[in-house]
């Protein structure tokens, strides 16, 4: 891929005027400045990478807003790298020996993860794709949209119609037993 010259200069000059301030923008926000560094150097990343050509009048502020969706990208991936570890450790909590299991929350555990496999055979296929991909392969929505080929926003009422429709039939399904 070709950058264009003027861009890079571009860049480049945006970079030594706001580099240090994303980073304090950064630091105030995630845990530890690794983070900081590594989320600030994403934010020129996707600039110089990004498909859109147009030019950008007000670097600084284009720079922020990449960067607040740079910082929600990286809250969404910790939160799912958290459910990911939980779900382990209740596994693991399971699996070590002298700390026995009721054999009775084991099989209810199973029964509603049956219920909960049931509920996603019976999403229509787009909306079920789209939760997968967001759930299961930890893809963010915009990413899901563009595999898609859809807008974020679709992407967004596919996955929150998915949530809706597993809860309730997982519920309702839980109570008619």
């Amino acid at each position: 891929m070709s950058i264009n010259k003027s861009l890079a200069h571009k860049v480049s000059h945006a970079y030594q005027l706001t580099y240090k301030q994303l980073m304090r923008f950064f630091h105030k926000r995630v845990e530890n400045s690794s983070d900081s560094s590594d989320l600030s150097q994403d934010v020129f990343a996707l600039w110089l990478n990004r498909k859109k050509q147009t030019p950008v009048r007000e670097s600084r502020a284009f720079l922020f807003k990449i960067a607040n969706n740079v910082l929600i990208d990286h809250w969404r991936k910790k939160q799912k790298q958290q459910a990911i570890q939980e779900e382990e450790s209740e596994m693991v909590a399971l699996q070590v020996p002298g700390k026995q299991a009721d054999p009775a929350e084991i099989v209810e555990q199973q029964q509603r993860l049956q219920r909960l496999y049931d509920a996603i055979k019976t999403l229509p296929p787009r909306r079920r794709e789209a939760f997968l991909m967001y759930r299961f392969e930890g893809l963010s929505q915009n990413e899901i949209a563009e595999r898609m080929g859809i807008s974020t926003s679709m992407v967004e009422k596919h996955i929150a119609s998915a949530l809706v429709h597993c809860k309730n039939y997982v519920d309702y399904h839980g109570e008619n037993q």
